[in-house]
Order: C-alpha cells, then sequence, then structure tokens
C-alpha cells in the first residue's frame, strides 16, 4: 500500500490545490459534485423515455463545454438531422421558444436576444455528424479521424439504440454489447470521455405510483451490458409528464426534471432537479447540495492532514495554482 499510495498521492495533490472539477464540468453543480464531470477514458450513459427532456439535458452539457469551458466536442446524431440539433442549440442559447424558430416568426425581443447572443456560437468548437443509418465502423472511424484532425475532446452519441451493429447475428442484447465495447475502447483507447443517450423500455408506463414512475437500471432496453459497460448511468426524469405534480413531502414538482445518478463507478448514487423550460429546451440548475467541497488552500497550513500528506508523501507545502 504504501508504493501504491505514493503513487497516488501526487496527483490527489495537485487536484486538492486546483478550482473545479477533475473532470470536464456537466455544466451543473450537483451533477459536478456528484460525479467529478466527464473524466478521460469513461463511458456516461444517459437514459429516459420519450418526451422527458434527455436530449435538452445532454445538449445542456454539451453548450457548455463549447462556450465555456471552449473544449472541441463531437455530436453523433442517429434520432435528428443536423439543422434539428442547431435550431434547439439556439432556442436554448438565445432563449427563444423553438417554435418560434421553426416557423420564422420572432418577436421583436426575441430579434433583439438573436442578435445579441448569436455571435457567440459562430466560433464554438462543435462538430455534428448526422446520420440517421449511422454504423459502428463509420461512428468509430470518423471519432478516430475528429479526434485526430480537430482534438476533439469529448464525444456525445444521442442514441445507442439507434447506432447500425451491422448484419452480424446474435441478440440485441449481444450486438448492443459489441456497440459498448467498442465505445468503451474508443473512450480509453482516446483518453476522452463518452457520452451516449440510450432509451428505456415501455415497462415504466404500466408501473403505478410516483415511486413506480422513476426509471430503473433495469429499465435499459437490454439493459445488462449496458449496466457493466458504463462508468456512470443518469437517467432523466420528469414527474409531471406522468401527471405527477407533487413529491411525498409536497413540493411543487412542476417545470421540473429529475437526474437520478444509478450508477457511478466507485463514488456516491444521488438525484436532484433541475428547472426545465419546455418551450425553449433550456435546462438550468435548480437544487445546491448541502456541503461545500473545500479546497488544500482554504485549510491553512496548521492543518493536521495537510501536514501529515506534506510529511508522509514528500508533497510540497505550497499547494499549486
Amino acid at each position: 500500500m504504501r508504493e501504491m499510495l505514493m503513487d497516488y498521492m501526487p496527483g490527489f495533490h495537485e487536484r486538492a490545490g486546483r478550482m473545479g472539477v477533475p473532470g470536464i464540468p456537466m455544466g451543473h453543480r450537483g451533477l459536478d459534485d456528484l460525479t467529478g464531470g466527464f473524466e478521460n477514458g469513461k463511458v456516461y450513459v444517459v437514459g429516459s423515455r420519450p418526451c422527458m427532456g434527455k436530449e435538452e439535458f445532454m445538449l445542456s452539457m454539451l453548450l457548455g463545454i463549447v462556450l465555456k469551458s471552449k473544449l472541441p466536442a463531437l455530436l453523433f446524431s442517429t434520432n435528428h438531422l443536423k439543422s434539428d440539433y442547431i435550431q434547439q442549440l439556439l432556442a436554448m442559447h438565445c432563449d427563444i421558444p423553438t417554435l418560434h424558430l421553426h416557423k420564422g416568426y420572432l418577436e421583436e425581443c426575441e430579434w433583439a436576444r438573436l442578435d445579441k447572443r448569436l455571435g457567440t456560437l459562430l466560433d464554438a468548437p462543435l462538430f455534428v455528424h448526422d446520420s440517421l443509418d449511422l454504423p459502428l465502423d463509420t461512428l468509430l472511424e470518423t471519432a478516430q479521424n475528429c479526434i485526430r484532425e480537430n482534438g476533439i475532446r469529448i464525444i456525445f452519441v444521442d442514441c445507442l439504440q439507434m447506432i447500425d451493429f451491422g448484419k452480424e447475428g446474435g441478440s440485441p442484447s449481444e450486438r448492443i454489447a459489441k456497440v459498448m465495447y467498442s465505445l468503451k475502447q474508443l473512450a480509453t483507447l482516446n483518453d476522452v470521455p463518452v457520452v451516449v443517450g440510450a432509451m428505456l423500455n415501455r415497462e415504466i408506463e404500466f408501473r403505478e405510483g410516483i415511486e413506480g414512475k422513476r426509471p430503473q437500471l433495469s429499465d435499459l432496453a437490454n439493459s445488462s451490458y449496458i449496466e457493466e459497460l458504463a462508468d456512470v448511468v443518469m437517467m432523466v426524469y420528469r414527474p409531471e409528464y406522468y401527471h405527477i405534480y407533487q413529491d411525498e413531502r409536497g413540493r411543487d414538482l412542476r417545470g421540473l426534471i429529475e437526474i437520478i445518478v444509478r450508477k457511478n463507478a466507485l463514488k456516491p448514487l444521488g438525484s436532484f432537479f433541475l428547472d426545465y423550460h419546455q418551450e425553449t429546451g433550456i435546462i438550468e440548475s435548480k437544487s445546491r447540495f448541502g456541503s461545500k467541497p473545500v479546497r488544500l488552500k482554504d485549510l491553512g497550513k496548521d492543518n493536521k492532514a495537510v501536514n501529515f500528506l506534506v510529511e508522509t508523501f514528500g508533497l510540497e507545502e505550497e499547494s499549486p495554482s
């Protein structure tokens, strides 16, 4: 253990002195605190039933990455045309109802917001590959080329089940396993996070009660391989869709989506609510965790834990900036 801790502690010391999360920020404080952000080499699955806000949730994270973190990102669209996603991104970024953009009929204040905010999108390092019949081999080859040529730092795939598995035999579960293995290799070999959306089966629709409608890992279509190979599994759930307007404590659930972390490799599980504006697709942080993480520089030189690390592992007294 001493030898392994000697290898581990310098990296921990560096992270403890650095602001932010270890990985790429997801853009929502509760989720970043729980998962540590999108970490290289890991596969993140986002599952939901239709009409829950899953695509908007994924796009909200994608927008934060290319606009705030300014990191190149690649989106594989298997479920929509590229123009559909561009329209949705415009609606979210400019706070304009998607239907208004689709019709081309904007109110005066919306024209003003479009004029003011459109410019910040022009140089966003976002690359979109749309194919409603996307072969797995094409996905992997395109991803490799984009990583090499454009320095892609994170990859999004909007729907796992819409990837074309080819003409090979085998059950649906075996085909899903092949895709998940391939995405895991893509993430690991290229040292990038891969985020993939996934469908849930219809059993949720037949379950009763507030808790019955909340999605479980077993609700993932062909779930066993997805559960096993994903590093993090998040579920997007909108109680209002099922006419559930209050939780057990009587809190108003209208206009909210719940993000439920069902798998979080070697980290805790949890859930939290986000504001969801259905007309624009805007998703905003609603809740905060009760405790606040403390960085190394905030502890002071007299802290016993800091002194122990410095003396035992030969770390520098001044934490890195």
